[in-house]
């Protein structure tokens, strides 16, 4: 019996998908201040392929770090990324704001929910309960635990995260929080799904943080969207990105008809159907074989801008990207004979050829490569490149 329990217990913290393992951990076994009754993170990583970079996620109102999001963490593990949902106090939404008074009101929510600084009437977050810190807490707990996964590589020092290897993203209230830790850190990547929502009735602006400038650049920044939202509309949510400068060069995007890299925009919406029981509001993170693809681009494009790639004729054009076999590339003029290069996330060249013709179009074979992320190098273009 006791056997079966310890079993029981192992399945419960500790589950396998594939190549995808999961864990769920409890916050008081980080800090022993935790409550024992709060809600697990729930991390996953690839067991066999890893782009040693973190992809922490910040969840929305009322979510759970432990059931909610499954499909976007199980997604971005999958491609390589090590994953945390994390469990934070997410009780009192950024919307809830709008209609205040006080023009800092916003400032002082995203400050006291992610460093614990006491300036909110709306929020009460001491600094151990803080998002920043229960992210390092969890860190170092997962680098002292299971030292040969590499957690540490996260930390720049034992005491302090290194967040050009994170990148930082939410959904709702959580995309505001992560964007920001983006305006006080240089994270790798920002990707905002269903929001930032910090929009003033009152003021009918978007918030000030917001239209401060932060550490990092704003090209680094992904939105997501959904036209139809009820929680905050589109068009409160389009000022905010436009707020925060992501439209000075870009164009909001639809990306339901149309294939990766969505013109290179970063600001992407979607008029998906939400199904029987989802809003609008949680659309752009759930399940679909269209959100699949546009979490693939956030997580893995070349960063660029979207205009100023338009106004650009593309000599070349690569598809399907991810593919498993092939993968095609088309050229606006004739070329002559083309040399290729793939190269590892490590920046190792693994093959040198030349370039198959098939009819108008150019081939390579890739079905003797491992699942991941690569480089490919043709003609002086650079491409990111997914095996599936």
């Amino acid at each position: 019996m006791k056997k079966y329990f310890l079993i029981l217990l192992a399945l419960k913290t500790s589950i396998f998908f594939g190549q995808v393992q999961t864990k769920y951990v409890k916050p008081i076994l980080t800090h022993t201040s935790y409550g024992s009754s709060e809600d697990s993170s729930a991390i996953s990583r690839n067991t066999s392929f890893q782009l040693n970079k973190l992809f922490l996620f910040i969840g929305g109102t009322g979510s759970s770090s432990s059931t909610d999001y499954n499909a976007l963490r199980l997604h971005s593990a999958n491609l390589g990324f090590d994953f945390i949902n994390l469990s934070y106090p997410n009780n009192v939404a950024a919307a809830s704001l709008a209609n205040s008074s006080d023009s800092l009101t916003f400032n002082k929510y995203r400050q006291e929910v992610c460093f614990g600084t006491p300036l909110s009437i709306d929020v009460t977050v001491d600094t151990l309960n803080s998002i920043y810190t229960r992210t390092l807490k969890l860190i170092q707990y997962l680098s002292s635990t299971f030292p040969t996964e590499n957690w540490g590589q996260y930390l720049a020092t034992p005491t302090t995260l290194n967040w050009s290897k994170i990148i930082v993203g939410g959904h709702s209230q959580g995309s505001g929080h992560a964007c920001f830790l983006a305006k006080q850190f240089s994270v790798y990547r920002v990707l905002m799904f269903a929001g930032a929502n910090d929009y003033s009735d009152f003021y009918s602006n978007s918030a000030n943080w917001i239209r401060q400038p932060g550490i990092t650049p704003v090209i680094r920044h992904y939105s997501y969207l959904s036209l139809n939202d009820e929680a905050v509309s589109y068009n409160k949510q389009f000022k905010v990105i436009s707020g925060l400068g992501m439209l000075l060069s870009d164009d909001s995007t639809q990306i339901d008809n149309i294939t990766i890299p969505y013109g290179n925009s970063h600001c992407l919406y979607t008029t998906q159907a939400p199904g029987v029981v989802i809003l609008n509001h949680n659309v752009p993170i759930k399940l679909s074989a269209i959100n699949n693809n546009v979490w693939t681009y956030m997580l893995t494009s070349t960063i660029t801008t979207g205009l100023d790639n338009r106004t650009v004729p593309v000599e070349i054009e690569i598809y399907p990207n991810p593919s498993k076999d092939f993968v095609y590339l088309s050229f606006q003029t004739k070329q002559e004979k083309l040399i290729y290069s793939i190269y590892n996330v490590s920046g190792q060249e693994l093959k040198t050829s030349t370039l198959t013709q098939n009819g108008e179009k150019y081939m390579i074979e890739i079905s003797d490569l491992n699942t991941g992320l690569y480089t490919l190098k043709v003609n002086g273009k650079i491409f990111k490149m997914i095996k599936q």
